[in-house]
């Protein structure tokens, strides 16, 4: 009697299906209609497997409408279906006490055979007296239900749920391809609605607050910048970088043929901290050699010669812990994985460029500030007309 049959491993990173659709509407048939075809669409996709939805069938229901002969004859749909439990659950016939304790006598039809046959050889007793074939005032029919219906705020739901071998596509490229074709067709056809739910909504949630945090993050670090260097300008500079580490970690993230995932964004806020450590030391040693009276052209090589050991014995020593964890095979590792690969390219490619961009940013605001600081004293030599 088994109609699936599912077998789960373990695998990390959070709860839910990669592909969880949600659909919604008013008529349960329509929802389940679409469902099954969201399926075969679903199934249609390289790597796409255990495709299934949570509304499955159950038992099949009989339905009895009360026929206009039957209104004729005075019966109702609530008398039929009073008579009906009766004859099957049984009617309290009386009840008396015996021995301290409340007896009830239940007089119910005796069952013989079963199924849809015991209805059609039922007799009803009318509101006249009369005893009639439920057949002859009734039409019986069998119907296949549902076991379980879910509600979300007062709507069914139904969800469609996969699984994505992550070596054949991605369910974030699945998903794509469900919005671009096909999806939008079917919730027009049956007039539902659909969401993506399960670690897609997950994923959205989190990436709506790291983006929140990281914005405080910077605001953050742009003020304390402010007040060490006693400048707005310099922080601007340091905080530079930040976006070059992005591509070094796009880059690891291509050669590994990892996706990005949300584990990468967190590590891109400890590798932010880690490149602006650099920067700073670099900045910091600038404006010592400019304190010392040399020009900007001078102090930036200069510092960058002189930092070059510290900025890149930094690097290498993050490098060299995190690499142990990138060629790990055990489970836990391959969970942490993203972190290490958005950490060791994203450093690795920051590293080159801050010796290049820091220096070369610090000579065009050089540059800049003095063309404005230079354009008053352009204006006092312009003859007055």
């Amino acid at each position: 009697g088994a109609e699936r049959i599912a077998v789960g491993g373990r695998r990390a990173g959070p709860p839910g299906e990669d592909i969880d659709i949600r659909l919604t509407g008013k008529d349960i048939p329509s929802i389940k209609s679409a469902a099954l075809e969201i399926i075969e669409l679903l199934k249609s996709y390289p790597g796409v497997m255990d495709v299934a939805d949570d509304l499955p069938y159950g038992k099949q229901d009989v339905l009895i409408e009360l026929t206009p002969r039957g209104s004729a004859l005075g019966f109702t749909a609530e008398g039929i279906g009073q008579q009906l439990r009766n004859a099957f659950e049984g009617a309290i016939a009386r009840r008396f006490a015996r021995n301290g304790e409340e007896v009830t006598v239940r007089v119910s039809r005796k069952k013989d055979g079963g199924g849809i046959r015991m209805l059609r050889d039922l007799y009803l007793l009318s509101p006249g007296g009369v005893h009639v074939p439920l057949t002859e005032v009734a039409n019986i029919r069998e119907k296949s239900g549902f076991s379980i219906i879910n509600r979300r705020n007062g709507k069914n739901v139904i969800a469609v749920t996969a699984e994505v071998n992550k070596k054949v596509t991605s369910a974030v490229d699945v998903q794509s391809a469900l919005e671009q074709k096909g999806l939008n067709e079917i919730a027009q056809k049956y007039d539902v609605s659909f969401r993506f739910a399960g670690r897609s909504e997950d994923r959205r949630e989190a990436f709506a607050d790291l983006k929140t945090g990281g914005l405080i993050a910077l605001v953050l670090i742009f003020l304390v910048l402010a007040w060490v260097f006693a400048s707005y300008s310099r922080p601007f500079i340091v905080m530079l970088i930040i976006p070059f580490g992005i591509v070094g970690t796009i880059w690891g993230h291509l050669l590994m043929g990892h996706a990005l995932t949300l584990l990468s964004i967190i590590g891109l806020l400890g590798l932010a901290g880690i490149i602006v450590n650099d920067s700073i030391i670099l900045v910091s040693q600038v404006d010592e050699r400019l304190s010392r009276g040399q020009s900007m052209a001078e102090a930036a090589v200069g510092a960058a010669r002189d930092r070059f050991r510290a900025v890149l014995l930094t690097s290498l020593t993050t490098i060299g812990g995190l690499l142990p964890l990138m060629f790990e095979s055990s489970l836990q590792a391959q969970f942490l994985l993203p972190i290490a690969i958005t950490m060791v390219f994203g450093l690795a490619v920051a590293t080159v460029l801050i010796l290049i961009i820091v220096p070369a940013s610090l000579g065009v605001l050089e540059d800049l500030t003095r063309i404005f600081s230079d354009e008053p004293e352009r204006r006092d030599l312009m003859p007055a007309e």
